[in-house]
């Protein structure tokens, strides 16, 4: 009880000087990439999954990053929801989502593999995606949603500075919301939680637990950031009422 009140007392306080926003086409939302790129490398930085890849924490893992990012968003016609700080004129948090269907083919987990690097980096981005691919091969989540095509929350994260001030909370909230509301054709939303905290927050905000892979079974999850607290990938759904 006491962690749910936390919780909320912190949703009221964040209420404040963030706005959630919603921008859907590919030109809005290329030009916020810059606004996008410091959460967008924290992501990358501290997200459980990522955290094994030391690459992503140099300079040269930074550039790859952020043209991964203007491909991710010039590429997806789906709403990306995001936290702006009116106060600091700053992106305080975001959720960008895909487009998933049954004929599409689970290859690896994100087009970052397209750029340049080196022998360890490719070989630690190849242990996650073979981890992710695993559990797509273990559970069959279209046969289990009875769906043919999702919308997946696939890169979530509040920037370090406005952590645990209920952003998070928001920012999914509004995404289920928008899903509910949406004609496009899908199904059901998902949530790829290899975080923790996230997991609670869907779970809080009516997800249900479709299926879970423990994270010792990926080769180098020793290296992982706080192992203990986040131990394994879960994916969340919430199917649409219509």
């Amino acid at each position: 009880m006491e962690g749910e009140t936390a919780e909320r007392n912190a949703d009221l306080t964040s209420q404040s000087s963030i706005e959630i926003k919603i921008v859907q086409s590919r030109s809005e939302k290329v030009a916020l990439a810059k606004a996008f790129l410091s959460p967008w490398l924290q992501f990358f930085a501290d997200d459980p999954l990522f955290s094994t890849v030391d690459a992503y924490r140099t300079k040269e893992g930074e550039k790859n990053l952020e043209a991964l990012l203007e491909h991710v968003l010039k590429n997806d016609d789906n709403p990306c929801v995001y936290a702006w700080d009116v106060n600091k004129n700053q992106v305080s948090g975001f959720i960008v989502q895909n487009t998933y269907a049954v004929d599409d083919v689970i290859t690896d987990t994100t087009p970052v593999k397209q750029y340049n690097w080196s022998e360890t980096a490719s070989s630690d981005i190849d242990k996650i995606n073979d981890f992710v691919v695993k559990m797509g091969n273990q559970f069959n989540l279209f046969s289990q949603l009875g769906a043919q095509k999702v919308l997946l929350m696939r890169y979530v994260n509040v920037a370090r500075e406005y952590r645990g001030q209920g952003i998070m909370g928001r920012l999914v909230a509004t995404c289920l919301s928008e899903f509910q509301k949406q004609q496009r054709g899908h199904e059901a939303i998902l949530a790829g939680c290899s975080n923790y905290y996230v997991h609670r927050k869907c779970l809080r905000l009516g997800m249900k637990l479709l299926f879970e892979l423990d994270y010792s079974e990926m080769d180098n999850y020793k290296k992982m950031a706080d192992y203990q607290t986040h131990s394994k990938l879960r994916l969340m759904a919430l199917q649409h009422k219509g």
